[in-house]
């Protein structure tokens, strides 16, 4: 071989190891890379992992956050309640079936007992049925100074004058008991120029009773009385019975027209 033949293969075998050295360097550097980017795709998707919880603890911890804050939202309402209303609150709770019972059965006994006064009240009533054939009781003790006289005029000394007299003026010491003579109704309780105080009674039947110089009256319009109650006791005289000194006026009428009471008394 001449030496131009030696050189040129010495040329070509050092290019061919140029050459593998090189396609040997090239394929490690490409192996080399992909593990590389393995791990970077590994650390991405760490990363993302990471994230992604961390994220989820962040919701969870706002989650409890707002839970928290409607629990002490609540409990700050609660605190806010009086003493007086949360004691008020617990006892409409706890208010038992045999609470609720208990209310019941003393509201019907009181209706009961409301009831029964009712009834007490009506059987309590005298009977109030005065006739022709009755007696009526004395009002006072004491003398007659005037008379009842519907045909013939009688004297009245403090008037000085004669006129008709509808009722009967029996004298009694102030503060002597006024009794009814009969059974009856409180038709009314008035202030007379002439009579006082004067009680009106319903006898029954029509029959009416008139009771005047009273005072210290205990009755009213529509009570009852008995006979024999008291119904108030002698005044001191008005100015048209000066002379004749304290007494009963006391007057009976049926149907409104004047009745003799001395024949209805004993």
């Amino acid at each position: 071989m001449s030496k131009k033949g030696k050189i040129r293969a010495a040329l070509g075998g050092l290019l061919a190891l140029t050459l593998v050295v090189t396609c040997v360097a090239v394929y490690q550097s490409g192996s080399k890379s992909t593990p590389n980017e393995k791990e970077f795709v590994k650390e991405d998707e760490k990363d993302s992992v990471d994230e992604a919880i961390k994220t989820e603890e962040r919701e969870e911890e706002e989650t409890e956050d707002a839970n928290t804050s409607d629990v002490e939202g609540t409990k700050a309402v609660e605190e806010e309640k009086t003493p007086e209303e949360q004691t008020q609150s617990t006892t409409e709770v706890t208010e038992t079936p045999e609470e609720a019972t208990a209310d019941t059965e003393a509201q019907a006994a009181e209706d009961a007992a409301a009831q029964a006064q009712n009834q007490a009240g009506v059987a309590a009533a005298p009977d109030v049925n005065f006739t022709e054939s009755s007696l009526m009781e004395w009002p006072v003790n004491g003398q007659v100074v005037l008379d009842y006289n519907m045909d013939n005029t009688v004297y009245f000394p403090t008037l000085n004058v004669y006129k008709l007299n509808p009722a009967v003026v029996i004298s009694a010491e102030v503060g002597s008991p006024v009794a009814a003579v009969a059974n009856g109704k409180i038709i009314s309780v008035t202030e007379n120029e002439e009579t006082g105080t004067t009680v009106t009674v319903d006898m029954g039947n029509g029959y009416q009773a008139v009771y005047g110089q009273l005072k210290d009256v205990p009755f009213q319009a529509e009570e009852y009385v008995t006979a024999g109650a008291a119904l108030g006791y002698i005044n001191e005289p008005t100015k048209y019975y000066t002379e004749e000194g304290a007494n009963l006026y006391f007057a009976l009428s049926k149907d409104g027209v004047p009745l003799d009471p001395m024949e209805y008394l004993p």
